[in-house]
């Protein structure tokens, strides 16, 4: 018998980092997390390829919003460096600052849009924008994993 997708990767150890995060922050309780807990991994471990895997945390996003934020962190397809990856942190970032100045935010903009960027560069590049990461986003901890600081 094959083994499925879910069990070839560290899809609990991903979960459950995650809710704890999101417990640790106050962005959900207890209770709601326990049942988002058991919900992912009683239906993750049916999955047989990203594929599947995304569309099953399509499925029960419906159910718990908080979900999104957990597939946008599992970043699928993507390399933990790739500007793809932050893609709704930055453009909220050059919202942030389109107010304060235009020019920056356009200049922003374009260097995050380079073929070749990656979020290592744009947080040398722009050390605000790294701490804003660092302050905001729910993936603040894959900065850390690839050596953006």
């Amino acid at each position: 018998m094959a083994a499925t997708f879910a069990q070839n990767q560290p899809f609990s150890d991903l979960v459950a980092m995650f809710l704890a995060e999101a417990i640790r922050t106050r962005r959900t309780s207890l209770a709601r997390a326990a049942e988002i807990s058991q919900r992912v991994i009683s239906r993750l471990a049916s999955a047989t390829s990203e594929i599947s895997a995304l569309k099953i945390l399509t499925d029960i996003e419906k159910d718990f919003q908080e979900v999104f934020t957990l597939k946008q962190a599992l970043h699928f397809g993507y390399e933990p460096s790739q500007v793809k990856v932050f893609e709704k942190e930055i453009k909220e970032y050059a919202a942030r600052i389109f107010t304060q100045d235009l020019q920056r935010s356009n200049v922003f903009l374009q260097d995050a849009s380079r073929p070749d960027m990656t979020i290592q560069q744009m947080c040398v590049k722009y050390p605000d924008f790294c701490s804003y990461l660092m302050t905001t986003s729910d993936k603040a901890g894959l900065l850390s994993e690839i050596g953006a600081k």
